[in-house]
């Protein structure tokens, strides 16, 4: 599955990106929705939604509590850092009580990708604060970081790994051969919301020689 990255300023514009896609991951801090904003954008069954609020754009407590209306609007999923802590997580897991929003922890380092015996830590460390599915992005330095990130598929969990930076770029297709549920692209070319995140297009008609 191909998660469309909506980055757009407001739900209209957010939603042009969608398009026809059927699957988003709605970065709230980008989008800036309203609560009802959220609520209608994630009412629409058709649609399945990463929900993401990362840091910066809204306070701690304005972001969890979009977070949390985000689960109660019918998220598929939600993603809170590795870096908030085991508290915000068990806030988050408990949220998705009774509901069948999953939860996503994910780490993200833009600088290097650590060594493997560090990125299975990390993995351990996002399970035991309760991860239904783990994410890891990394700044690929060095062709040999894809094959440390793509080497966390031989793992038992539920992950999402690929690597960041144009060096990075083949892993993100790679990964969905290697066992990641889905990946992320952007709606079009130039609104990438990482670096080295490819177009939906892009990666769809690579994925036609596979």
């Amino acid at each position: 599955m191909l998660y469309v990255c909506l980055s757009a300023q407001g739900t209209e514009n957010a939603l042009k990106q969608l398009g026809n896609s059927k699957y988003a991951e709605l970065r709230i801090d980008l989008v800036k929705p309203t609560c009802n904003d959220l609520e209608k954008m994630l009412s629409n069954k058709d649609v399945s939604y990463i929900a993401t609020c990362r840091p910066g754009a809204f306070d701690e407590p304005t972001s969890i509590a979009m977070l949390e209306t985000a689960i109660k609007s019918g998220a598929d999923y939600v993603d809170v850092e590795i870096e908030r802590g085991q508290e915000i997580a068990a806030r988050i897991k408990l949220a998705c009580k009774n509901t069948t929003c999953k939860m996503i922890i994910s780490y993200h380092n833009f600088e290097e990708t650590p060594d493997f015996d560090e990125l299975q830590a990390i993995v351990e460390k996002c399970v035991n604060y309760g991860a239904d599915c783990v994410k890891i992005a990394c700044k690929v330095n060095f062709p040999q970081d894809n094959a440390k990130l793509l080497s966390l598929y031989n793992l038992d969990e539920n992950i999402v790994a690929f690597g960041m930076g144009e060096k990075g770029k083949i892993s993100r297709l790679a990964s969905l051969y290697c066992g990641a549920p889905f990946t992320y692209v952007s709606a079009n070319f130039g609104n990438a919301t990482a670096p080295g995140q490819i177009s939906e297009k892009e990666i769809s008609n690579l994925m036609k020689y596979f």
